[in-house]
């Protein structure tokens, strides 16, 4: 007969657990920080362009002439 006060030794299924939730852990931090790096680098080439157009379109006005017959 079976030893109703016997109990179960669970404790390497607890530690594969905690072993995969931690590398699953490890692993969303990484790509966290990887993806974070990328976007930072990103923002960093958008930030040196981001006023280019102001350069272009400032060259390209030109200055009304008239003549004060013209105002008359």
């Amino acid at each position: 007969m079976k030893n109703p006060f016997k109990k179960e030794d669970n404790h390497g299924i607890l530690i594969s657990g905690l072993l995969i939730g931690a590398m699953f852990a490890g692993a969303i931090t990484y790509l966290y920080i990887k993806k974070k790096s990328e976007l930072q680098e990103a923002g960093e080439d958008i930030k040196e362009h981001a006023k280019d157009y102001l350069k272009k379109k400032a060259g390209k006005l030109k200055k009304h002439k008239s003549d004060i017959s013209d105002l008359v």
